[in-house]
């Protein structure tokens, strides 16, 4: 990105109050807290801070302007202050007319449950042929994803924008940013339904990015997903399905394991069968890893090429990471957690390891009304695939309930329940034995980077016998 403060004040609608309209800006900040040197600092009015009430550090840091939508006393007369009716629409409109000028094709990917790997995955392959940039990180929501894009280098051919989203209109509001060519739908299910208020509802603010989609474009569905099939209709430009579906374009087929984390499959593409491997946890990756394979193929790859992509993906941080230290298998999974990623999750925990599978499991969060239901499903599911449940959070008490009244015939399998995880870490060294499988997943505002970190430790300490 590089753009003068006239330019950007052209582009956003607003007013330069002051300074130099010829200064460039090289790159957008919202935290002055890193390093803001020759940006433009966008003050974002958020829940728990104002950035209006730190453009004055970022002047000081070496910002060369910034974006607000409300007066701030600045001391450089050069200092170029741009005034806006919403600096977020602001950065919208900078990060849409950025896109506009590289000419590079966007894929948006959103989904209930798998984006994040899926958007992985696509990027990789793509990558063997063409320069792909995807998202980094958790950059993906209405800030995020404005973000993401003006952090992206001149001269990709394609970007895959995993868009988030916790209220209607929020898909179609990040669509018009990005103006998608092709679209992917990995799921619709009861992620944020306590937000959103309907599964319904969610389904249509999923579909905002087929009604997107440009008649020439693309849409790539999950033909597995029963919600999916139903909104398929929303898209006015031709739809390419995949998944385990019978009817799927692009169909999965005789899958095997080749080892705790791999999986050799076949693929039926419209006929065309083809031989893949992939070595990712839990089958549910295959699943994901039919979107990258149709859009490898609808974009003219080999399975040659899709095939080193597959080989070649680095997934996102805290996705079903498996980590084994001297004592313990670690499978961290705490990004964040619904109904239908913590069954797939408690079926990686049952394919892992020869020893006890331990599922420490925390809150999903708004689920509203739904959670009690949905936190006892989980319970009952969890009692058939792992030997014993740590639960942590006020609603994960639900979760103990579920397990506690689902009969299992096969051994004695144990459940505890704790108010918080500070109490489980400390009483972790005593439920947990040498060779277990722990599987740690809850919601992103569980925070529970601190248990992963804590069995890491606890797993190379000493000599368990």
């Amino acid at each position: 990105m590089l753009y003068t403060l006239c330019q950007i004040a052209q582009i956003v609608d607003g007013d330069l109050l002051q300074g130099n309209p010829l200064v460039q800006a090289h790159s957008v900040a919202i935290d002055s807290r890193t390093d803001v040197t020759g940006s433009l600092f966008c003050a974002i009015v958020g829940e728990r801070a104002d950035g209006h009430d730190f453009v004055d550090v970022a002047e000081a840091k070496g910002a060369v302007g910034a974006l607000v939508q409300k007066p701030v006393t600045v001391s450089d007369p050069e200092f170029g202050v741009i005034l806006v009716e919403s600096t977020t629409d602001a950065l919208g409109l900078l990060a849409s007319d950025y896109l506009s000028r590289t000419g590079v094709d966007v894929i948006g990917i959103t989904g209930s449950v798998g984006k994040t790997s899926t958007k992985d995955l696509v990027s990789a392959v793509l990558n063997q042929r063409f320069k792909t940039y995807k998202n980094p990180g958790n950059l993906n929501s209405h800030i995020g994803l404005p973000l993401a894009v003006l952090q992206m280098e001149p001269g990709y051919r394609y970007a895959v924008l995993e868009m988030a989203m916790r209220a209607e209109g929020e898909i179609r509001y990040l669509s018009r940013i990005a103006k998608p060519k092709m679209g992917v739908l990995t799921d619709i299910s009861e992620s944020h339904i306590g937000v959103v208020g309907s599964l319904k509802k969610i389904g249509l603010s999923k579909a905002e990015l087929l009604e997107s989609l440009p008649e020439d474009g693309i849409a790539f569905l999950c033909w597995d997903s029963e919600y999916v099939r139903k909104f398929s209709s929303f898209a006015r430009c031709p739809i390419v399905t995949y998944g385990f579906h019978e009817e799927a374009d692009c169909r999965a087929y005789d899958i095997k394991k080749v080892d705790e984390t791999g999986y050799e499959f076949k693929v039926d593409y419209f006929g065309s069968k083809n031989q893949f491997t992939l070595y990712m946890p839990g089958v549910h990756q295959v699943q994901n890893s039919l979107a990258a394979i149709s859009v490898g193929f609808q974009l003219g790859l080999s399975a040659d090429e899709i095939q080193a992509g597959l080989s070649n993906v680095s997934l996102s941080p805290m996705r079903q990471e498996v980590t084994k230290t001297r004592n313990l298998t670690i499978i961290n999974d705490a990004y964040n957690a619904s109904v239908k990623s913590m069954k797939a999750a408690l079926d990686l925990l049952s394919e892992i390891g020869d020893g006890r599978k331990v599922a420490i499991l925390g809150d999903m969060l708004e689920m509203g009304e739904y959670a009690p239901q949905a936190h006892f499903e989980v319970g009952r599911y969890a009692k058939t695939k792992a030997d014993v449940l740590i639960a942590i959070g006020s609603l994960s008490v639900h979760t103990k309930r579920g397990w506690d009244q689902t009969e299992y015939p096969e051994g004695e399998r144990l459940s505890f329940w704790f108010e918080d995880k500070e109490k489980a870490i400390d009483c972790l060294p005593r439920l947990l034995q040498s060779m277990d499988v722990c599987l740690v997943k809850a919601s992103r505002g569980m925070e529970f980077e601190s248990v992963v970190m804590f069995l890491r430790k606890l797993g190379d300490c000493g000599d368990w016998g």
